[in-house]
């Protein structure tokens, strides 16, 4: 990392000093004390208080720029409504900063703030909450997705809570920062603080329901508690002004050095911001009292941590800074915050955080100047960093295995696994980067053995009943994949129905407003997702197994959700290697296929238009389950994923010819495949062939075919080669 010179140091550091200038579009003191309006200092978006809340000049929160009074509300019907004043609609930035102290001693879902309309996309609701992550933390959410932050303020003490959000281009919840009593609490990508969980929806909100303070669109969610100092901004506040509005003007702004290395007794400029009203401010290391000064040159012959410390009243406030003397550089870290194994084409970040260096390198390309890269290796790659300086040279590695572009992002499969009860399955491959992502049996699940119709598949699971686990810290709530629905997918199963009666839940995921299912009634197979509970954002397509084979055959099913385009969506189903439905695409936007609902495996009752018809657990076999994130396999993966699991043994092969000479006809018998075409062609000499026919349908995994009036025993027949070929 390169240092600045002494004087640009304190310059940026006095200019990280200047409030934002961001407009307060919206400004409620709540220091009226008595009366049912609340005023806004800002404009003229006055707020009229409901139910019974109480007005208080007792136990005010430490506002900066002070406060007389505050409302204690009761977490049944009390609230402050805006009337007319709808908030910041659409993708505008925004910032919302409030004083909060919670009367209840367990953490529950209270709302701070929030306008627009409960609709996926469309709300913007900030409030405490218990439903994911950290319970008692700060939450922003809009109907579908949510990012909660890691500090508990439901602990009976006045804390400063902020959000701030701005459009990148790809407008999205986790685009937020959460702020809590001055500090960043959480932002997605921040290696140190990242969100306790999160799940990915479009932020477009509406111009709807009027502004209200200490409620949200749920009826049980009325503040209980202390609310004051309520703010709303039209820009994302920046750190320094977040800080500025829970603590005023900080202890210490800024801490900086004219060099991260030198030479022993080298002359080193170390340079400060803080207020000018500190009662104290010394640094360490036998330098002592520097109160009234801005910097300050030491000679250090060792390398050294100086620690700046200032108080101010009752507050203490210290930074610290590393200098280096004749020492090479640091490496802190260097990680991939990705997955150390991807797919071909994926891509993954690393991340490094070095100190001391004039130089830094990644696999030989100059990296100066940054802290992070984007990498997208065709092969296995080791990434070395090294870091060098005028005393040495420091290296480290990681290392990103890739894997053939058709291996799954995740894939169960009962080969292999011990028969009995199965408690945890664990995916054979995984390469999302979450760890911790497995199936837990709910309902049941038993590994059995035997012969099946397909060479590949001696093991199942029989009446399988999962939830899908996972790390708490991933991005979705069920733990699939990446960071954002908003993205392709492709779905592959194998399963044996066992029988033909009732309806059965193979696999789902997100719920009956937004989700995803693969489902069978009777012997239809159904695939289905949709964006929001309407004909227009569901598509469902389908397939009657009864068709290609009976209920005690192994079927292989692919499913391709093609979402890609944000706009429409499109689905087909893969039923024997063979397309068996679709492409359908929907009418309406269908740009996310995933809700907030666990993902189920076997069993489950969200299914995207649940509300017609009721589904059971599944009570017959599945012995595959594999996920293909961000992308649509093609017809020829889609062929080799099946003749991988059906098997190579001459799948083609003419296994008995047969005359009948009463009926005058010769019968061909030939290997065959449920699902699939066939054609067949003759020859006199290998040289030429004639199509017989270029359409017979698998009758199975064998299948027969009849030539009428052919008497191979009459001495003027020709010897007649035969032939089967797959039409695709």
């Amino acid at each position: 990392m390169k240092v600045p010179s002494a004087a640009s140091c304190l310059t940026a550091a006095l200019l990280l000093s200047t409030p934002c200038h961001a407009d307060l579009v919206a400004h409620w003191k709540i220091d009226e004390g008595t009366g049912t309006i609340v005023a806004d200092s800002s404009s003229n978006n006055a707020g009229t208080i409901a139910g019974g809340a109480i007005w208080s000049a007792a136990d005010l929160p430490p506002v900066p720029s002070g406060t007389v009074a505050t409302l204690n509300l009761d977490g049944l019907d009390d609230q402050i409504n805006i009337v007319g004043y709808k908030g910041i609609p659409g993708t505008g930035a925004r910032t919302i900063s409030a004083w909060i102290r919670t009367s209840h001693t367990t953490p529950q879902n209270r709302g701070i703030l929030s306008w627009g309309t409960n609709q996926t996309t469309r709300k913007w609701t900030f409030r405490i909450q218990t439903s994911n992550g950290t319970q008692g933390t700060i939450r922003i959410e809009a109907n579908g997705g949510f990012f909660v932050g890691n500090t508990i303020v439901t602990d009976g003490n006045w804390h400063h809570v902020a959000v701030t959000w701005e459009n990148d281009g790809t407008p999205d919840i986790i685009d937020s920062r959460l702020y809590v009593d001055g500090k960043l609490d959480a932002e997605f990508g921040n290696f140190t603080s990242p969100p306790s969980a999160s799940q990915s929806i479009a932020i477009n909100t509406a111009s709807s329901a009027d502004v209200r303070i200490g409620d949200d669109f749920q009826a049980n969610h009325n503040w209980y508690g202390g609310i004051d100092d309520v703010r709303i901004y039209n820009e994302a506040l920046d750190a320094q002004a977040i800080a500025s509005l829970a603590i005023g003007t900080p202890i210490i702004t800024d801490f900086t050095t004219s060099a991260e290395v030198v030479a022993s007794g080298s002359p080193l400029i170390l340079s400060w911001v803080s207020d000018p009203a500190n009662d104290s401010l010394e640094i360490d290391n036998g330098i002592g009292d520097v109160s009234n000064l801005t910097m300050v040159t030491v000679n250090p012959t060792k390398s050294t941590i100086y620690i700046l410390t200032g108080r101010r009243g009752a507050d203490t406030d210290s930074q610290k800074l590393r200098v280096l003397v004749e020492d090479p550089p640091l490496i802190n870290r260097f990680v991939n915050l990705g997955s150390s194994t991807i797919i071909a084409g994926q891509s993954v970040e690393l991340y490094w955080d070095v100190f001391g260096e004039t130089a830094l390198s990644l696999n030989a390309t100059d990296v100066a100047g940054q802290d992070r890269l984007k990498v997208s290796p065709t092969e296995s790659t080791t990434y070395v960093l090294r870091a060098s300086n005028n005393w040495g040279v420091t290296t480290t590695s990681v290392t990103v295995t890739v894997l053939d572009p058709d291996t799954p992002d995740l894939s169960w499969t009962a080969g292999g696994l011990p028969e009995g009860n199965l408690t945890i399955w664990n995916p054979a491959i995984n390469v999302t980067g979450n760890n911790a992502i497995r199936f837990v049996r709910n309902t049941g699940g038993t590994v059995q053995s035997g012969i099946s119709n397909f060479a590949n598949v001696s093991q199942w699971l029989s009446a399988p009943g999962f939830n899908l686990a996972s790390n708490p810290n991933d991005s979705w709530q069920d733990g699939l994949g990446d960071l954002v629905t908003k993205a392709n997918v492709t779905w592959e199963m194998v399963f044996r129905p066992g029988d033909f009666i009732g309806t059965h839940v193979l696999f789902n995921t997100g719920g009956n407003g937004d989700g995803t299912a693969i489902t069978i009634t009777g012997s239809v197979l159904d695939f289905r997702f949709q964006d929001a509970d309407n004909t227009t954002q569901r598509l469902i397509v389908s397939k009657d197994l009864a068709e290609i084979g009976p209920a005690t055959d192994f079927y292989h099913v692919i499913c391709l959700a093609d979402v890609d385009t944000a706009a429409t969506g499109t689905a087909r189903i893969y039923v024997n290697g063979q397309l068996a439905a679709g492409p359908a695409t929907s009418t309406g936007t269908i740009n996310d296929w995933d809700g907030g609902d666990l993902a189920e495996l076997g069993k489950g009752t969200n299914i995207p238009g649940s509300t017609t018809f009721a589904h059971t657990a599944f009570s017959g076999d599945i012995a595959l389950f594999n996920y293909y994130g961000n992308r649509l396999l093609s017809e020829q993966q889609i062929s080799n994923a099946y003749a991988n699991i059906a098997g190579q043994t001459a799948p083609f092969a003419i296994t008995g010819i047969a005359y009948d000479a009463a009926q005058n006809q010769l019968e061909i018998t030939f290997n065959s495949r449920p699902g699939r075409t066939y054609a067949i062609d003759s020859s006199e000499n290998l040289a030429g062939w004639l199509e017989l026919n270029d359409f017979i349908p698998s009758e199975g995994n064998a299948t027969t075919y009849v030539i009428d009036n052919v008497n191979p025993l009459d001495p003027d027949f020709l010897t007649q080669l035969y032939r089967i070929r797959p039409v695709e």
